[in-house]
């Protein structure tokens, strides 16, 4: 028979074990916890700049619709129209495709120089009595806003 120190001793080593096992495993949770906590801050990251993207998607879709609105409304528009944007003289109807053309004209070339791969109906010749250089006024759309002409106008 064993005596009764022994076995208090055996039942203490026992009991040691057991509670250096449930340190480990709670070390084990402890750091599935922090792994997990980990990912949801990984994850809130992710969908708030998801979240960013999908804001931006949704200005991009309504500035989409409201120009295909516009379009849609100038399509069947018959009355005159007034280009702020386009800063150079209208000289002849083409395509957008075309528009260098308005800016060769602009810099003072007399003869235009067009590529060989567009048709020769595209060569057009100016007359040496046009100036290309001055701009018709009512084509003229300055930059500056009203209060700085009237600044410069009363120097």
């Amino acid at each position: 028979m064993t005596s009764p120190i022994s076995t208090a001793v055996q039942r203490r080593r026992q009991l040691l074990h057991s509670v250096e096992s449930l340190r480990g495993r709670v070390r084990q949770v402890l750091k599935c916890v922090i792994n997990l906590h980990i990912e949801f801050l990984v994850l809130e990251s992710d969908v708030a700049a998801l979240l960013d993207e999908v804001r931006a998607l949704n200005d991009d879709h309504e500035e989409m619709q409201r120009l295909d609105r516009l379009i849609e409304t100038l399509r069947d528009y018959s009355g005159p129209t007034i280009c702020h944007e386009w800063p150079y003289p209208l000289i002849f109807k083409g395509t957008i495709d075309e528009a260098h053309v308005a800016q060769i004209l602009n810099g003072g070339s007399s003869e235009l120089e067009v590529p060989s791969s567009y048709p020769k109906e595209y060569n057009i010749q100016l007359e040496s009595n046009t100036d290309t250089s001055k701009r018709s006024r009512y084509l003229r759309f300055p930059r500056k806003s009203s209060s700085n002409r009237r600044l410069q106008s009363a120097d």
